[in-house]
């Protein structure tokens, strides 16, 4: 099994969200990272590199670990992006 690269983390969490964001449920940290099964550190890195490369849209949140985001929506790049990547 080869070892997890950071687009196939962004591609995991990506779907998640997108999925999420299609039917309405709101999504922080907490609700990825239970989904996805990853640690709040985990999920943090993951979703402040979706964010530098513009593939979400969130509000950016005081509780830690940071970084911490809600109401998490995967933009028209991060869209592309899970086409391209998949």
């Amino acid at each position: 099994m080869e070892p997890e690269t950071e687009d196939t983390k962004l591609v995991a969490a990506l779907r998640l969200l997108l999925a999420a964001d299609d039917s309405g449920e709101p999504m922080d940290n907490e609700g990825l990272s239970k989904k996805l099964g990853w640690d709040l550190g985990q999920t943090g890195d993951c979703l402040r590199v979706a964010k530098e490369r513009s593939l979400i849209w969130a509000s950016r949140g005081s509780r830690q670990p940071g970084p911490w985001f809600s109401e998490i929506e995967v933009t028209m790049q991060g869209r592309r992006f899970l086409r391209d990547n998949s």
